[in-house]
């Protein structure tokens, strides 16, 4: 079975009307994080997951990473005009990220940001890199029915 184009998932859940949050399921997550330019700790999670989800708000995108290093988090994101889409701005990130930029196309869904921290020296900056999805679950929420 060829590999489901990223982008076109997302593009095709972003467009369709249901308010059913979407949970996809990766192959593969590379975490890479660098602090100064230097290269602190990459490492690799199997089946790694997030939660796509539209907003009551015309137009924005939640998106929950639950695979993260540290904790689990949100953004938002505004859906772009263009079918397809690449680089976007990350949008309501908890403290103490910042900086966030997604990217997504047919291969990959690369999320940047940075962990800010007083003394810029103690910044970090984190990557994660999403490949292959391996599966996509339609769930409800407390609010609506089961789907048959």
């Amino acid at each position: 079975m060829p590999p489901r184009p990223i982008s076109s998932t997302f593009t095709n859940f972003l467009h369709q009307n249901s308010p059913t949050p979407l949970q996809i399921t990766f192959a593969t997550l590379n975490i890479c994080n660098h602090q100064n330019r230097q290269l602190l700790h990459c490492v690799q999670r199997p089946q790694s997951r997030i939660i796509l989800q539209k907003m009551p708000q015309k137009g924005l995108v939640e998106i929950t990473v639950l695979d993260n290093l540290v904790f689990s988090f949100s953004f938002q994101f505004q859906i772009p005009n263009a079918q397809k889409f690449h680089d976007v701005e990350m949008l309501a990130l908890p403290r103490p990220l910042d900086q966030g930029r997604l990217y997504i196309d047919e291969e990959k869904l690369q999320l940047s940001f940075r962990i800010d921290a007083p003394d810029p020296t103690l910044r970090v900056e984190v990557t994660h890199v999403y490949q292959g999805i391996l599966k996509l679950e339609h769930f409800c929420t407390r609010l609506c029915r089961p789907m048959p």
